[in-house]
C-alpha cells in the first residue's frame, strides 16, 4: 500500500514539472518570429556568429507539449490512484464483522424496544348533597397512587407490567392480616394492575393474561356497558348494579385469553375473549367485540359491537342464570380544524345488560334472583368529545338515560329503592396539560342515581 501511495505522488509531481518545463519552451516557439521580425537588422549589417553553447541548446529538439485532454486523463488516473489507496487504508483498519446466527425463536429482524415509564395520581372528590343528608367526611374521595410499568414492543410481539402502589395513609385501598382471629390493615397496599402478552401474527394474533378491558368511544363517566354486569336484587342495599359509573372511572382488570382476527378485512377487527372469574373456572365468560373502523369513506369513523355472556356459570351449574349483554357505541367526527377547534366527534352507545337466558332460582350459583322489573337494563348514551388547540385541551360532555335506575345513596335506608331517582345522569368533563409532566383533570358529575352532583379532579404527574 505503502508503494502505490508514494509511486502516485512522484507520478503527479512529474506532471507537474513536465507542464512547467513544457510551458517556456512551447511559448518561445511562437514568440521567437515575431520578436526577430521587430528587431531584424539592416541588410547591409552582418549578424555576429552564434555562440557555441546557443547552438548546442538550439541543436536539442523540444519536448512535446501535452494537451489539455492527455492533462486531464493523467489527472484522472492520479486521482483515482490516491482514492483506491486511501479506500484500501479505511477497509484495513475495520474489523470484521461476525455473522448473526438465525434462530426460529423470532423473526431476524425482530428488535425489541423497552421502555420503563413512571407517574403517580392524586384524586380527590367531593359529594353536594341534594337529595341526600350531608357527610361527616371533608372528602369522599382522597387517594394517591404511583404507577410503575415496563413496555416492550418488537415487530410481532407487545408485552406489558404495570403495578400500582398505594400508600397506607393516603388510600381506602389497605393491606388486611389477620391474627389472633383479628383482621387489621398495615402498610401500604401494592397491586398487579396488568400483565399482559399479545403476538401479532399476520392474520391473527393472541393476547394472555391479565388488563383493563374497559371500552369507551369518548366517555369519561357513563359507558362501557359490553363489560356491565345485571343488577342482582336479592338484598338490594348490598348489590344494586355492576355498572361502573364516575369521574373517569374504569372496570376492574381481568384475567383472559384472547384470540383476534386482523387483515381479512381493511376495516374490521375481531376480538374473542375467554375470561376467567375464579381459580378453578367456575365462573367466568365469553366476550367477543366487533369493532369497524372508516366506514363509508369517513376519516376516524368507528362502530363497535359487543357481546358478554357467563357462559361458564351455566357449565359448571344448571341452575345459575347465564345472561347476555349486547352493546352498541359509535363516534363520529363532525369538525376539524376550525379556528381553535381541533376536532369535535360525536359519540353514542347503548346496549342491553342482563337478557336472560332462564329463570333461575335463588339457590343458584352467583345468589340472585331476576325481577322483570329490573333487567334488562337498556341505557342510551351520548357525548360530544371536544379537542382544542388553545385554552383547555379536551371538553367532554355526556348524558345518560336509563329507566331502570335506583337509588344509591350510601348508608340511606333508600339505597335500592326508586326514591329520589332521576332517570337521566349527566357529566363535563375538562383536562389542562400544564407543561411536559403535569396534567390536571376536572369534573363535575352525577351521583347516587338523584340529583345529588360532585366535583373532582385527578393530578397526573409524569416521573421519567
Amino acid at each position: 500500500m505503502k508503494k502505490c501511495f508514494v509511486a502516485a505522488i512522484i507520478a503527479a509531481f512529474g506532471i507537474v514539472n513536465a507542464q512547467e518545463a513544457a510551458a517556456p519552451a512551447h511559448a518561445a516557439e511562437h514568440a521567437a518570429p515575431t520578436h526577430a521580425a521587430e528587431h531584424a537588422a539592416p541588410a547591409h549589417v552582418i549578424a555576429p556568429a552564434p555562440a557555441p553553447e546557443a547552438q548546442a541548446v538550439a541543436a536539442e529538439p523540444a519536448e512535446p507539449a501535452l494537451t489539455a485532454e492527455q492533462i486531464a486523463t493523467v489527472q484522472a488516473n492520479v486521482e483515482q490512484m490516491l482514492s483506491d489507496t486511501h479506500t484500501v487504508a479505511l477497509v484495513s483498519q475495520e474489523q470484521p464483522q461476525k455473522k448473526k446466527k438465525r434462530t426460529t425463536r423470532a423473526p431476524k429482524n425482530d428488535f425489541a424496544v423497552v421502555d420503563v415509564p413512571a407517574n403517580f395520581e392524586i384524586q380527590a372528590r367531593k359529594v353536594m348533597p341534594v337529595d341526600s343528608d350531608w357527610g361527616n367526611d371533608n372528602m369522599d374521595t382522597w387517594w394517591g397512587r404511583a404507577n410503575l410499568m415496563v413496555l416492550t414492543e418488537s415487530e410481532n410481539f407487545v408485552g406489558k407490567l404495570h403495578l400500582r402502589m398505594y400508600p397506607g395513609e393516603f388510600s381506602e385501598k389497605k393491606t388486611w392480616i389477620s391474627k389472633d382471629n383479628q383482621t387489621t390493615a398495615t402498610g401500604d397496599f401494592f397491586q398487579l394492575y396488568e400483565a399482559w402478552a399479545w403476538h401479532r401474527g399476520d392474520y391473527v394474533n393472541i393476547k394472555i393474561g391479565r388488563w383493563d378491558n374497559t371500552t369507551r368511544f369518548g366517555s369519561k363517566t357513563f359507558g362501557g356497558y359490553v363489560d356491565a354486569k345485571k343488577d342482582k336484587n336479592i338484598d338490594p342495599s348490598k348489590n344494586i348494579s355492576k355498572r361502573e359509573v364516575g369521574f373517569m372511572s374504569t372496570y376492574s382488570p381481568e384475567s383472559m385469553v384472547q384470540f383476534g382476527l386482523n387483515n381479512f378485512s381493511e376495516n374490521l377487527s375481531l376480538d374473542i375473549a375467554l375470561i376467567s372469574s375464579d381459580e378453578n373456572l367456575n365462573r367466568g365468560d365469553l366476550r367477543t367485540y366487533f369493532r369497524f373502523s372508516d366506514l363509508a369513506g369517513i376519516e376516524n369513523m368507528e362502530v363497535g359491537i359487543g357481546y358478554r355472556s357467563n357462559v361458564f356459570d351455566g357449565i359448571y351449574d344448571k341452575k345459575t342464570d347465564v345472561t347476555h349483554t349486547v352493546d352498541l357505541a359509535v363516534r363520529v367526527p363532525v369538525v376539524k380544524d376550525f379556528g381553535i377547534l381541533k376536532n369535535l366527534v360525536l359519540f353514542a352507545e347503548t346496549a342491553f345488560i342482563g337478557l336472560d337466558d332462564q329463570e333461575g332460582s335463588t339457590t343458584r350459583a352467583d345468589g340472585g334472583t331476576v325481577p322483570s322489573a329490573n333487567n334488562p337494563a337498556w341505557p342510551v348514551l351520548g357525548g360530544l368529545d371536544i379537542a382544542l388547540y388553545r385554552g383547555l385541551d379536551k371538553i367532554v360532555i355526556e348524558a345518560e338515560y336509563d329507566s331502570k335506575r335506583r337509588n344509591q345513596v350510601p348508608h340511606s335506608e333508600k339505597r335500592g329503592s326508586t326514591n329520589d331517582v332521576r332517570d337521566v345522569q349527566g357529566s363535563i368533563y375538562v383536562q389542562k396539560i400544564l407543561n411536559d409532566r403535569f396534567t390536571l383533570n376536572l369534573g363535575v358529575q352525577s351521583e347516587h342515581n338523584t340529583k345529588d352532583f360532585s366535583f373532582a379532579a385527578r393530578l397526573q404527574g409524569r416521573i421519567n
